[in-house]
């Protein structure tokens, strides 16, 4: 039943009511229910050349003469049809004066100006002038509202197509997670389960939480710090089993109060630390996280150690596909509300985003 009544108030809504709407009310406040039947008749007529004007103009000779930037043509037929349609609408109050000399024009015509009893072309086209430009206003002002109407269109359109941009780019990011991670942890299971290690089935536990969460639960716009939270911290767990020691290692996840915010923003920089960071065996590692949100700011700041040797394999792929991807989710969905920066520094990789997220 819902989606019945959705419908229903859709077409309610919609573009045809509301000019069902408009002329139904322009029309209604002009009529006189104790007038006769002649009067109601051409106040019709007037109001039918006055949609005439309106949906030719803005259906067809807005959309294929000004918008197409034909605007000489434009304005001679815009012109003509608006010297037509006012005679007619001048010949219809003289035809009504002439035959029903009782009728005056303001009880009709929302135009309010003089007309004749004489029918001649003469009379007529020294009398059409004013209810010439009167209607040539009107149409101007339908005009203006078509380009009012195609802004907000253009702007509904580009908020659709950037919406589903930005959830191309989220597909693709989750896509992105380092098949070596999932490599890595589970040749780190198949070791912990020949040793019957007690934290197998933590570990277990911990990568179905991630993968679940990649692919059934992140398919929205906003998700909980909590979650958000709980799904990094599963994963710096479980990169960091295949390490032999931890020291030398800083992870900070924190906020000031419950955040709802974008999720997996945090991903390709921690794949990128951990990929980068111990990519070379090492006595000792270095590898610094941080995750927070205080007053509606959202810092994420990651810093290891990279070998002099790995210097340009670390230039050209630590911004690669994930961290550009995230360049462009954030500029999709913070424009001008955020930053993004890497550096090195003596023999440090440095990353830091910033967003305001409120």
């Amino acid at each position: 039943m819902k989606p019945f009544l959705q419908k229903v108030l859709n077409v309610l809504g919609g573009r045809i009511a509301r000019n069902i709407y408009f002329w139904a009310f322009m029309i209604y406040s002009r009529l006189d229910f104790d007038n006769s039947r002649w009067q109601t008749i051409f106040t019709g007529i007037l109001f039918l050349l006055l949609m005439i004007l309106a949906y030719v103009n803005n259906l067809l000779l807005v959309p294929r003469l000004m918008a197409r930037k034909k605007y000489l043509l434009y304005w001679i037929v815009y012109s003509a049809m608006t010297f037509i349609l006012s005679l007619g609408y001048i010949y219809t109050l003289k035809i009504m004066v002439h035959y029903f000399p009782s009728y005056t024009v303001g009880s009709v015509s929302t135009i309010s100006n003089t007309a004749s009893g004489n029918l001649s072309l003469s009379s007529a086209l020294s009398e059409q002038t004013t209810y010439f430009w009167v209607m040539f206003t009107l149409g101007c002002i339908f005009t203006m509202c078509w380009y009012v109407m195609d802004y907000a269109r253009q702007q509904k359109l580009i908020e659709t197509t950037t919406k589903k941009q930005v959830e191309i780019e989220l597909t693709f990011l989750k896509n992105q997670i380092n098949p070596h991670f999932l490599f890595n942890t589970l040749n780190n299971l198949y070791a912990l389960s020949i040793k019957k290690s007690e934290n197998t089935p933590n570990v277990i536990l911990k990568l179905s939480s991630i993968l679940r969460y990649l692919l059934y639960e992140s398919n929205v716009d906003k998700v909980s710090f909590e979650k958000e939270k709980e799904v990094m911290q599963a994963y710096i767990d479980l990169e960091l089993l295949r390490l032999q020691q931890s020291d030398g290692m800083t992870f900070k996840i924190s906020a000031d109060r419950a955040y709802n915010i974008p999720p997996l923003l945090w991903l390709p920089i921690l794949e990128n630390l951990f990929k980068h960071g111990t990519r070379f065996i090492a006595d000792k590692y270095f590898l610094e996280y941080r995750f927070s949100i205080e007053n509606n700011l959202l810092m994420i700041y990651s810093k290891n150690i990279y070998k002099a040797k790995a210097e340009n394999e670390q230039a050209d792929n630590a911004g690669g596909v994930g961290l550009e991807n995230l360049k462009k989710r954030l500029a999709l969905l913070y424009p001008g509300k955020h930053k993004f920066v890497t550096s090195k520094e003596d023999n440090y990789y440095i990353t830091e985003v910033e967003i305001q997220i409120v």
